[in-house]
């Protein structure tokens, strides 16, 4: 059996395919399988993954599924210890495998590692070092938009890793389960990260795994649905993970944070077609609440840290 599997999920990417599979021929590690996992491509894709890369596994789905399904049925499929997820918009450095897979092996008691992502189009300019956690619920990307001056050259524990370019331990999975397929897409990754989180397992940032994203490829297209996805996303998130404890401990800042930039966005962009995405997103998340809340018992019940050791991660950048 394979060390690691890679899977790849895929909707209408024939163009981009060949950038992340070419470069993972090309890594020095070589015991790895591929898992496409295509979301009804109409544009040839899986005609080019037979002709062009046969040693691609492929899981043909029926229609676009988002993210989190199409991920979850090539974890069920993947036969390697680890497991690593790319986006199909993403150049690979050739030591990015060896170089995540030998930072968990050395670190047992991490779950994930991430790499240094960068933008392809500006690859001096950082585009995700991992997920950072605050009291208030606020999600922020780490490093996001920074000149690469070599400041990020330390590895370091982060709360979260992003889910684009990343490996996950298996039996990580297996404890706390897959990708929530309620997200669709957006926010799935800080959702695994907060849960991997509660029940123990640490997160890592290795910058000598480097990846170039085009920033945008697969999500331009689709006009306001990110708006709706990502605010509908952020509350399910927050109901769903945040423990009773801290929501609590920083009611007053999360009230204000939440109620603050609801009704900044709302006032201010008020006859703008995406801020009925946005106020759509808030209700939609309210009309889940009965699944929200079954989830939230089943996580919170798997949580196995203190609440001072969560308030010791969030705020910060590195750990």
């Amino acid at each position: 059996m394979p060390a690691v599997s890679v899977v790849i999920p895929n909707l209408n990417g024939r163009r981009l395919l060949p950038m992340c599979l070419d470069t993972l021929r090309m890594q020095t590690f070589k015991d790895f399988e591929v898992i496409v996992v295509d979301n009804g491509s109409s544009d040839g894709s899986i005609e080019l993954l037979k002709e062009k890369y046969p040693e691609a596994d492929i899981i043909a789905l029926d229609k676009n599924y988002g993210f989190a399904y199409p991920v979850n049925r090539g974890i069920e499929a993947a036969r390697g210890e680890f497991v690593c997820l790319l986006n199909n918009d993403i150049e690979l450095d050739v030591h990015w495998m060896e170089e995540l897979l030998g930072a968990l092996r050395k670190h047992p008691e991490a779950g994930s590692c991430g790499p240094k992502l960068m933008r392809l189009e500006e690859r001096e300019r950082i585009n995700v070092l991992g997920i950072r956690m605050n009291s208030d619920s606020g999600v922020e990307i780490i490093g996001a938009g920074h000149y690469d001056r070599g400041q990020y050259d330390e590895a370091r524990y982060v709360f979260g890793v992003n889910a684009g370019a990343s490996m996950y331990r298996k039996s990580m999975f297996d404890r706390i389960g897959l990708f929530d397929e309620l997200f669709f897409a957006s926010y799935e990754d800080v959702d695994i990260a907060f849960r991997a989180q509660l029940a123990g397992f640490k997160a890592l940032y290795e910058p000598k795994a480097l990846g170039y994203h085009m920033v945008g490829a697969t999500i331009k297209r689709r006009r306001y649905r990110p708006t709706y996805l990502n605010n509908r996303n952020s509350v399910i998130f927050f109901l769903k993970d945040m423990p009773g404890e801290l929501i609590k401990k920083n009611f007053w800042k999360i009230f204000r944070l939440r109620t603050g930039y609801f009704l900044g966005r709302v006032i201010k962009n008020f006859w703008k077609v995406r801020t009925f995405y946005y106020i759509r997103g808030t209700f939609g998340a309210f009309l889940l609440l009965p699944s929200i809340l079954r989830s939230r018992k089943m996580v919170q019940a798997t949580r196995c840290v203190t609440i001072e050791y969560l308030e010791s991660i969030m705020d910060r950048d590195f750990i």
